[in-house]
């Protein structure tokens, strides 16, 4: 077996070769997964459930039969497909169709209004811990001061801008399936048991698609294409619509947070106490045959729900007296709900990072400490560390950030005393597994309109040895734009029965307008102590999108002195809490 070489032996790692696929992508010629075209092939629109857990109690297929390019209506259980030959057949088709459906008798979710305080108030149906070190009860009891905060981060789409989408074949007794899902072999899997066709006569072919953070994990669309296709033995493509997509995709689990911190005289984080929790219970896995929600709607469902999770934070702080626990709590309807969870870009850090993060930010403020050296002071009360240096490295980024940013020193906030336009500055830091982040984001805030403009974005980022620069600098800031796109925009609206945020108008997303000025990405590439051995590389994109979000929180409170502890920070919302704070 060949040795694996030092790192400065290497002569391709540390490039940043051309990419092959922008040439055909800026031409138009590359062929994407919704191009697909086959000899025969039709055209399917789902019609789902007008609220959700509504039972489907008749279809009447006369009233679309006499369409032009007609192909068939496919029922089963509560799942919904008109059949057309071309596209814009199926969609007036699913339009007109004319089907018959009872509500269930208890209402499935509390409205978006009230999901917090039907959090918090829950019984969960999994707990986590508390998992205690030190004696945190004699350090509150002892604490010069005591903070206390609740934070609450909301279901978030993938709003991922083209709508789940595939084709199926079921030529020559296979079925082949042309998708952009993130995980072929898994899809492959999937489909083969809920078809019950063996796996080797299942094919994936995995084409370029749109943006995914995490949504082709359960691609709906390539179950539902293949399931179609067999039932009629032709070629079939599905695409979902715009309102179905936003409305119906898998959602990162919403959190409701609370927590508290002890400071001691001198004001350093003597206890802290960390409690959170998710509405995650029954978490979509990778293209499960019995949890992707054409077979929810089925009726073909696994016996127990997954339990899902709700996680804790991810830093390298010392705090000598430390409680944490977690929990998970169930909506009222478990499946064949527009709430069903599953991953979102790196899947429960940012929610966790938002509520911890910000929350060292109002402890740093209550000690009248300047948030950098706050964090470094905790990030260097101890010498310990894992096999990655995982402490060290953490203290470099934070340092690099700063550094980068031009940081200076002081406490938070500092809004100016007049005028409309305030500017201030904020930073967090998270890991995950071996790839650790720092970074600071600087806003602008319309006092008057309560806008928030990011301005600048600074991201320190360590994942070990850096393979191509160039396309790591393109994975972290499209991270960062992706949290800040979550951070402004991003909340699932629904009343007691559906979502009610389906389009870019009711559920909007990250505008160009949006976009900063400038964005800086430092790669620290590896353990800042140059005689212990070279890193290997670790993963980059997922790490990126945790701190973002509470580095703007941050920022805003900087700015204004009004701490936002409830995401997305639209306008209306910043607004309100500008006009309280003025009261």
């Amino acid at each position: 077996m060949a040795k694996v070489k030092p790192v400065g032996e290497l002569r391709n790692v540390g490039q940043s070769p051309q990419r092959y696929d922008i040439p055909a992508k800026v031409d138009g010629s590359l062929e994407w997964a919704v191009d697909v075209k086959l000899p025969g092939m039709v055209h399917a629109r789902n019609v789902k459930p007008p609220a959700a857990g509504a039972r489907l109690v008749a279809v009447d297929e006369s009233s679309v039969r006499s369409l032009p390019g007609f192909v068939r209506v496919v029922t089963k259980g509560n799942y919904v497909a008109v059949i057309c030959e071309r596209e814009e057949q199926a969609i007036a088709a699913a339009k007109q169709l004319k089907a018959t459906w009872q509500k269930p008798a208890q209402l499935p979710f509390p409205t978006s209004d009230d999901l917090f305080t039907y959090m918090r108030s829950a019984t969960p149906t999994s707990k986590q811990g508390p998992s205690v070190k030190g004696t945190p009860d004699a350090a509150f009891a002892s604490a010069a001061k005591i903070v206390e905060a609740q934070y609450d981060m909301p279901f978030q789409g993938h709003t991922a801008f083209a709508p789940a989408h595939a084709t199926a074949d079921p030529s020559n007794g296979q079925m082949t399936v042309y998708s952009n899902d993130m995980k072929s072999y898994g899809m492959r899997n999937g489909i083969a048991q809920f078809l019950d066709m063996p796996r080797d006569r299942v094919r994936v072919v995995w084409m370029e698609g749109p943006q995914g953070f995490g949504r082709t994990a359960a691609d709906d669309a390539g179950f539902e294409a293949a399931y179609l296709a067999k039932e009629i033995g032709r070629p079939v493509r599905v695409q979902w619509m715009r309102h179905e997509e936003t409305g119906w995709d898998t959602k990162g689990p919403a959190f409701a947070f609370t927590m508290r911190g002890a400071l001691d005289a001198a004001g350093n984080l003597a206890a802290l106490d960390y409690d959170g929790r998710a509405a995650d219970y029954c978490h979509v896995g990778y293209n499960e045959a019995d949890t992707v929600l054409v077979a929810q709607l089925m009726g073909r469902r696994r016996a127990t729900p997954a339990a899902g999770s709700a996680g804790t934070p991810s830093e390298m702080y010392e705090i000598p007296n430390r409680r944490t626990a977690s929990q998970v709590v169930a909506l009222p309807l478990v499946w064949e709900t527009p709430l069903r969870t599953g991953n979102l870009r790196d899947p429960n850090g940012p929610q966790i990072t938002f509520a911890s993060e910000s929350f060292i930010d109002e402890l740093a403020a209550a000690a009248h400490a300047d948030p950098v050296e706050f964090r470094l002071r905790m990030l260097t009360a101890s010498a310990a560390d894992d096999s990655g240096f995982r402490r060290a490295r953490s203290i470099a980024v934070v340092k690099a950030a700063a550094e980068a940013f031009s940081w200076d020193p002081r406490p938070s906030p500092r809004p100016a005393p007049r005028g409309d336009e305030l500017t201030g500055r904020g930073v967090a830091y998270a890991f995950r597994n071996q790839t650790v982040v720092a970074e600071i984001a600087e806003v602008e805030v319309n006092r008057r309109t309560g806008h928030v403009w990011v301005k600048r974005l600074v991201c320190a980022h360590d994942c070990g040895l850096v393979i191509n620069p160039e396309a790591l600098r393109h994975t972290i800031e499209c991270a960062m734009l992706h949290s800040l796109s979550r951070a402004l925009h991003e909340e699932v609206r629904f009343d007691a029965e559906k979502t009610t945020g389906v389009d870019w108008v009711t559920h909007p997303s990250l505008r160009h307008a949006d976009t900063p000025a400038r964005i800086d990405v430092v790669l620290v590439n590896g353990d800042p102590n140059p005689h212990r051995a070279d890193l290997p590389p670790y993963g980059a994109g997922e790490t990126a999108c945790k701190p973002l979000i509470a580095a703007v929180a941050n920022a805003i409170f900087d700015a204004t002195g009004v701490r936002l502890r409830r995401v997305p920070f639209r306008d209306e919302r910043v607004r309100a809490a500008l006009a309280a704070a003025r009261a």
